[in-house]
């Protein structure tokens, strides 16, 4: 072919870039090529798209906005032949710029951010007003600029963590803590339901689409998860599984939808950004309801009182012996 043909070629290809954290960065948790986007690859094989991984492990939308150094996926990166774009000689990876310099220009991005912002804070809950109120901010300056950039933008929704894996991060003996009524569960629903209602009116106003994973993941199901926080290959799976979907399917020229895959079939609701999207309320399976009853998981039981895994603590650690299994 001649040059000017491959060059039309590469400009008519889809590119679908990805920016987040370790949601869809997650090669250090599954390993190579199980991770998010070479899953995604694999599934748009047919459709000769390119997927370029813009997301860093770790980051929070502080970092994603300003850049940040990609610690703890470099060197799986590089290895799985998928290096970070653009890193400077301070070693600081910006996502930003480096969207902004790719070649073909992306098509298609997909923003799935936040998670490690309340991360940060789960030893100190009391600073949740303010690291949602920076959230929001930084969330804003973030879409503005891939808007900007990125004709088809995809805004996606961070799951719940793992019910059943509380010793890892404690994020539900976190949430247990604060005020208010119901368990750690219905809290956090609460929290994630006030955190993305705003975005969802925004998402509403620019016809975005938005990939909802709160109802996608069941916190029930350890195998979608690894350390409570990460995506495991099958939560990975279905990760890219709603990805790709989106971008093959999806109306950018119609109006604002979400994309959930409950069970076994993707579904899709028509977002009027109006206020009233909501998590299903939780109900404990059997097993979980009997542990619960105990005080045996790390929610709080009806008294207000936050119970603990006494026999299955491990800390971080467990999370570190993990992340080098999948490493090495």
């Amino acid at each position: 072919r001649s040059s000017h043909q491959i060059s039309n070629s590469r400009a008519n290809l889809m590119h679908i870039a990805l920016i987040g954290d370790s949601t869809i960065d997650n090669v250090v948790w599954t390993g190579h090529p199980r991770e998010v986007s070479a899953q995604l690859r694999e599934m748009l094989r047919s459709s000769d798209a390119l997927v370029t991984n813009l997301a860093a492990d770790g980051f929070t939308t502080s970092k994603v906005l300003h850049g940040g150094i990609p610690a703890i996926s470099l060197v799986k990166r590089e290895q799985a032949g998928d290096p970070f774009r653009e890193v400077g000689d301070d070693g600081i990876f910006r996502p930003l710029v480096a969207l902004d310099s790719l070649d073909p220009p992306p098509t298609h991005a997909v923003i799935s951010i936040g998670g490690n912002d309340i991360r940060a804070i789960l030893g100190s809950m009391h600073r949740l007003e303010e690291v949602v109120k920076d959230f929001h901010y930084n969330y804003s300056l973030i879409l503005d600029q891939v808007c900007k950039t990125v004709p088809k933008t995809v805004l996606m929704f961070q799951y719940r963590p793992s019910l059943n894996m509380d010793e890892s991060y404690g994020v539900y003996r976190a949430m247990g803590s604060l005020p208010g009524s119901g368990d750690a569960v219905a809290k956090l629903n609460r929290l994630m339901e006030s955190i993305y209602n705003p975005i969802l009116k925004v998402a509403s106003q620019r016809c975005l689409p938005v990939i909802d994973l709160p109802r996608s993941f069941d916190i029930e199901d350890d195998s979608l998860y690894r350390c409570q926080i990460e995506p495991s290959a099958a939560g990975g799976g279905l990760i890219a599984e709603l990805i790709s979907h989106v971008v093959l399917h999806h109306d950018f020229g119609s109006t604002s939808k979400m994309y959930f895959k409950p069970e076994s079939c993707v579904c899709e609701d028509i977002n009027h950004g109006a206020g009233d999207w909501s998590i299903p309320q939780w109900s404990p399976s059997p097993k979980q309801e009997q542990v619960h009853d105990q005080g045996e998981v790390g929610i709080s039981s009806q008294s207000g009182a936050v119970a603990v895994l006494p026999k299955f603590i491990r800390s971080f650690a467990r999370c570190q012996w993990l992340r080098t299994e999948c490493t090495s």
